[in-house]
This record gives C-alpha cells, sequence and structure tokens, in this order.
C-alpha cells in the first residue's frame, strides 16, 4: 500500500531552485517538475521509487549529501539525475555545491510506514490516562505530535509533544459525568503516517450520584428485564448510557416525555444513565441492570 504525502508549509525545507555563484560562472538549476523537489510516501511495507529529480550543472568538483539508502546521483555532460528505490523508513533532505561556489538543496523526501497509534483512554481516579503504544514500535524519531480534547462542544485542553516522548499522558482537571473525546494528530517527524483510530472517548464518573437520585429535570428511570423504562414531566432528548468506566455503551434519541431504551445488550452491572431535556436541562444517575 503506498499513499504520496502532501506536506505541512512549515514542514518544507528551503528550496532554491537556481544558485548562482557571486564569481566563477556557476549555477544549479532545476530541470524537472517543481513537484519532484518535495516527495513524501506512507508506504507498507517500505519498498518506493522516487520521482527522479533532475538539475542542469555548470561547475566542476561536484559534491552532494547525504542521500537516501537505494537512491543515486548521476552526473551525465552536466545533466545531475536523483533516482533509487528507498526501503528504509526515513527522511533527508541532501545539499549540493560546486568548487566555484554554487550550492543548493536537494530534494525533500520522506518515507513513513503506516502506523496505528493504538490511541486509547482510560479513566483512572478524577484523571484520564491516554496511551498511543503505536508509536514507539517502529522507532518514532524528530516529528511534533498534538493532543487535544473537547466535551464536544468546546475545546478543554491541548498539549505538544516533541518525539520522541513518553506513550502515554495523565490528563486531570476534568469535568465528570462528560464524555471527554481525544484527538491525536502528526505534523513531521517519522513514522508519520497513521492508519487506525486517532480519537478515543472516556468519561470520568461522578462519585457523588445516588443511586435513586433525581435532579431537577425530573427523570424517573426504571430497569424491567432488558428494557430502561424512562418517565419525566418535560420532553426529553437524548439518552446515554455508560459503563462504570466511562464508556458509552448504548444511545437513544427520544423527543417524548417517556421512553422504553432496550438494554438487553448490557451486561448485569451498575450504570450511568445520562439524559438531556429539551429545555436544555440535564439528569444524570446510576442504574443497575440484573441477571
Amino acid at each position: 500500500m503506498i499513499m504520496k504525502r502532501l506536506f505541512p508549509i512549515f514542514s518544507i525545507l528551503p528550496l532554491f531552485v537556481v544558485a548562482q555563484a557571486p564569481v566563477g560562472g556557476c549555477s544549479i538549476t532545476l530541470v524537472s517538475a517543481e513537484s519532484t523537489t518535495q516527495q513524501g510516501f506512507c508506504v507498507t511495507p517500505v519498498n518506493v521509487t522516487i520521482e527522479p529529480v533532475v538539475y542542469a550543472i555548470q561547475g566542476t568538483g561536484f559534491e552532494i549529501e547525504p542521500l537516501p539508502p537505494g537512491v543515486t546521483a548521476t552526473l551525465v555532460d552536466d545533466t545531475l539525475t536523483i533516482a533509487g528505490t528507498i526501503t528504509t523508513p526515513g527522511v533527508w533532505s541532501p545539499d549540493f555545491s560546486v568548487i566555484e561556489g554554487c550550492w543548493d538543496f536537494g530534494p525533500y523526501i520522506s518515507v513513513s510506514q503506516i502506523v496505528d497509534p493504538g490511541l486509547t483512554c482510560t479513566v483512572v481516579g478524577d484523571s484520564i490516562t491516554v496511551s498511543w503504544p503505536g508509536l514507539e514500535a517502529p522507532g518514532q524519531y524528530d516529528g511534533t505530535m498534538f493532543l487535544f480534547w473537547t466535551d464536544g462542544a468546546d475545546l478543554v485542553g491541548n498539549m505538544v509533544f516533541f518525539l520522541p516522548c513518553p506513550g502515554s499522558v495523565t490528563v486531570g482537571g476534568l469535568p465528570t459525568n462528560t464524555p471527554i473525546t481525544f484527538y491525536l494528530s502528526m505534523v513531521s517527524g517519522n513514522p508519520n503516517c497513521f492508519n487506525g483510530d486517532i480519537e478515543t472517548t472516556c468519561t470520568i464518573i461522578s462519585a457523588g450520584i445516588d443511586d435513586a437520585e433525581e435532579d431537577a429535570l425530573g427523570v424517573r428511570a426504571v430497569p424491567r428485564g432488558n428494557v430502561l423504562e424512562l418517565s419525566a414531566p418535560v420532553e426529553l432528548n437524548d439518552v446515554r448510557i455508560y459503563d462504570m468506566l466511562g464508556g458509552l455503551v448504548a444511545s437513544q434519541s427520544v423527543n417524548a416525555r417517556t421512553a422504553s431504551v432496550p438494554i438487553a445488550s448490557l451486561a448485569p452491572g451498575a450504570f450511568l444513565l445520562r439524559i438531556l431535556g429539551a429545555d436544555g436541562r440535564t439528569s444524570t444517575q446510576r442504574f443497575a441492570k440484573e441477571q
């Protein structure tokens, strides 16, 4: 599987398509398309042939380094061709020069294997631990990773990591009984291609909710076998059920004062019920499903 990667502006090194020495009559001029100077690939397995990059060189004592393994630079009759096949992940930006004083940056080449970061979150007391173990497996280096989290409506917080870095972080000071979704993104480094979940959601369950509590919304919730019966003096809009680790296990739109929510798929045990009313108020309470 091969995907051509587009580079963010801030990750591209400066490119000089024509370099002219102040004296000596030398020059380095790009002949191939400008797109050949910026090549990035997401590949699994790592085996990719780059598009040849061609320059016209005027001068003597030509030198170029470093080149990716498997890529060569051939100079014939003042024409330099950079081509080859890369089988090793990495980032390269060779530069070259001639004795007369001309120099230039060569192509910027990035080859990254496709990685599933394995993003997960776990509620630990009144905090959430977010982990991304998949980034450690291929030997991550360089790069900048962004982690940010929302409550579904607003940005709650964010962090920036310069890789390599530890594969997890614990976030505190979060609201309780509210789903918090964490998002992961990479802007540079290697590997920098994700294939898998880059978002995960957890909910910190408040310990201050009684089993039979009814808040200002006045919702009555009664489990009856494989159905949770709901009733309220106002119209209900949205019903969500979470396990005691904060994972969303069931949801249903209601738009009525009464509702029967199927819970047959739930294992016996305790759950958190969160209901949004038509007037914007919420009800949060616990219930237990019996055998």
